[in-house]
């Protein structure tokens, strides 16, 4: 089985690559996202002209950003370094532990720069991998987040069974014991999600979309998205579904993962749970990124303009127009866009990437990424919400006390003054 040992780095990568490639003790190496290299080559080394001081590219790009700076006092992670090592029972040759490491690398870390060196420097000369990744996403500028560390060891141990490797079981032993399923009741971790796809459309859902009739369920997911980019906070979250008329509550508390249940105000007979929408809908994800790490936001204007959008799309029953302004605000979330020269900068540095040659699955990738950023570009222009420049500024989610300057309805009226309005509506807050 592989092992994968993560380590975290502080202050400069310079030192990591004088150890790893001192006394010409590197096999080989392999690098993703530097435009100063092409993509690797496994049939040889990358040739850069003369010794490439990847370590420094990182740095300054990294300084750059930003993305240097502590938080919360703390010192910054700079960078990630993860030791790849195969099992010995395996055999592994150079070239195979490259496609494995190439392919782990590219699957988590595909918009980061990626230093891999290659040693044999351990008892018995077996191959291993050395994973540097920087701490900034090459395309946003946003520092590096994983959501799950455990799930990159289950992913490379699912990647080497296919390779035919030796490998961990990702699947918990069934009890068989009478004693072992009574204990195991209730006390385990809990269920893995239905989907894993950040937005899932069942056969129903794709078969009202091509035939261009009306599905209820669509309509809840493009209001909660719209809810989700928005909002700050848990309480602006559930305030600004209230707005569009979606009801929201704890599902039971026997059901097999906790999560939300939305439904339409007007019609409660139409819920559903936040994870049958997708993955990025349910409560565990949502939780995550309205109480998650620091973020850049629409400007206060923008985002009372937009939801001025989408209450009046709710209100006039327009589902395409709903649609398309819930597509254009997560591709702002996920670019930390604020403005219409944001969206230009991140379309001229995905054709950059185009222009640069990249393999055909990276490209595929990467022509999505421009379909959609243009996608935005056209509505966000049109609807006048965005600014020509980036006026936002930076607002801490982590405490649960962020929200807009002014409130997203009107300027005039007090936050009180709109609860009590709220609950005089329903009693939507919860």
């Amino acid at each position: 089985m592989p092992l994968l040992k993560p380590i975290s780095g502080h202050g400069s990568c310079v030192p990591v690559q004088r150890y790893l490639e001192k006394d010409g003790r590197a096999l080989a190496r392999d690098f993703l996202n530097f435009s100063e290299v092409p993509d690797a080559d496994l049939a040889e080394e990358p040739k850069v002209g003369g010794r490439f001081e990847w370590a420094k590219a990182m740095d300054a790009f990294r300084t750059e950003c930003g993305n240097d700076a502590p938080w919360k006092g703390r010192r910054a992670r700079t960078f990630k370094h993860f030791v790849l090592s195969p099992s010995p029972e395996d055999g592994v040759s150079l070239k195979e532990l490259r496609e494995l490491s190439l392919a782990w690398a590219m699957r988590f870390f595909p918009e980061h720069h990626v230093a891999i060196v290659y040693h044999d420097d351990n008892e018995g000369r077996i191959p291993h991998a050395h994973i540097v990744v920087n701490n900034t996403n090459v395309v946003t500028g946003r520092r590096m987040h994983t959501d799950d560390p455990l799930e990159l060891n289950r992913a490379l141990q699912e990647m080497a069974a296919k390779r035919g490797l030796n490998a961990l079981s990702n699947e918990k032993p069934k009890p068989r014991t009478g004693f072992q399923r009574l204990s195991s009741n209730g006390t385990g971790a809990q269920a893995r999600p239905r989907t894993l796809q950040e937005t899932y459309r069942g056969r129903a859902e794709r078969r009202a979309e091509e035939n261009g009739g009306y599905s209820w369920v669509a309509d809840i997911r493009s209001r909660v998205s719209v809810a989700k980019s928005l909002a700050r906070s848990e309480r602006e979250f559930r305030r600004i579904l209230g707005m569009m008329g979606v009801d929201m509550e704890d599902n039971s508390p026997h059901a097999r993962r906790r999560d939300w249940i939305f439904s339409l105000s007007d019609a409660p007979a139409r819920r559903i749970s936040g994870e049958r929408l997708g993955a990025s809908y349910g409560k565990a994800a949502l939780e995550r990124r309205l109480v998650g790490a620091r973020v850049e936001h629409l400007p206060d204007a923008s985002s009372r303009e937009l939801l001025r959008l989408a209450k009046k799309a709710v209100e006039l029953k327009d589902l395409g127009e709903l649609d398309s302004l819930s597509r254009a605000l997560e591709t702002c979330s996920r670019w930390g866009i604020a403005s219409v020269d944001g969206i230009d900068k991140a379309i001229a540095a995905q054709r950059r990437r185009l222009g640069n040659g990249v393999p055909a699955t990276r490209e595929r990738a990467i022509l999505e990424n421009l379909e959609a950023l243009e996608r935005a570009r056209a509505f966000l222009t049109k609807s006048k919400a965005l600014p020509l420049h980036d006026t936002s500024r930076q607002v801490a989610r982590g405490d649960g006390k962020g929200g807009w300057k002014s409130d997203p309805i009107t300027s005039s009226q007090s936050l009180s003054t709109q609860e009590r309005e709220f609950d005089a509506r329903g009693g939507r807050q919860r």
